[in-house]
């Protein structure tokens, strides 16, 4: 099993690589080479700190729940131990939540319980997301419609799913940016427009299929399933 690590303070990142010596661990110190490398390399669970430099742990966990790599476990350990805090990682998807200091055995214990779960689920099909008559197919970042087959980029493709998992809601720019990008200080919003404009061409989101994908001024955007009206 492949664990990759979070973790900004070096010697924690490999106390905790030593004591799961029997896992395949790999560790980061910051996020953004993080989440470069998950596209190369998925991993089976993730441990991750939220206290990081300008990329955080709950920043992290956002962009993991937008994409397709929805899948992946995340285990928070970190020293916030507020109730808030607490509340609001497992409410927005981490699996479990470990307040530092921790044991060796306690965090055994919990990886092999969220192991576990994971097991005990009904097995999905992870490579593909479907939204008639669009298909997504994670592998090959391409969505299929009408005996069409279109090839984006990877941000195109995380765009997409991510309006196409959030039908109808209204979505900013600034959730865009970070959700998609990550906070990105080389993004600017007329980056997100850019790709947006795309989106509208490549996939025919004018209402063509019966999907439109609406500016709303001064607010974002928003994917209306026009068949649903």
């Amino acid at each position: 099993m492949k664990i990759y690590i979070l973790e900004d303070d070096k010697d924690q990142s490999e106390l905790y690589s030593f004591w799961l010596e029997d896992y395949e661990c790999q560790g980061y110190d910051k996020a953004r080479d993080l989440i470069k490398h998950i596209p190369f390399e998925v991993p089976d669970i993730l441990l991750i700190d939220w206290n990081l430099p300008k990329v955080d742990g709950l920043d992290v966990l956002h962009w993991l729940k937008g994409s397709r790599y929805e899948s992946i476990p995340v285990i928070f350990l970190t020293s916030r131990n507020t109730e808030d805090d607490i509340v609001r990682a497992l409410t927005d998807g981490a699996d479990d939540y470990i307040v530092k200091p921790v044991s060796e055995a306690i965090l055994k214990a919990r990886i092999k319980a969220v192991t576990r779960r994971l097991q005990n689920q009904v097995v999905s099909n992870d490579d593909s997301f479907t939204s008639s008559p669009y298909q997504f197919n994670h592998k090959s970042n391409t969505i299929s419609y009408k005996n069409t087959n279109v090839s984006l980029t990877n941000k195109e493709y995380d765009l997409a799913l991510y309006f196409f998992k959030n039908e109808g809601l209204l979505i900013s720019r600034d959730q865009l940016l970070e959700s998609i990008w990550v906070k990105s200080s080389e993004v600017s919003t007329r980056t997100v427009d850019t790709h947006i404009s795309r989106l509208r061409k490549k996939l025919l989101l004018n209402g063509t299929y019966g999907w439109k994908l609406i500016s709303i001024y001064h607010q974002g955007y928003k994917l209306i399933n026009q068949n649903n009206e």
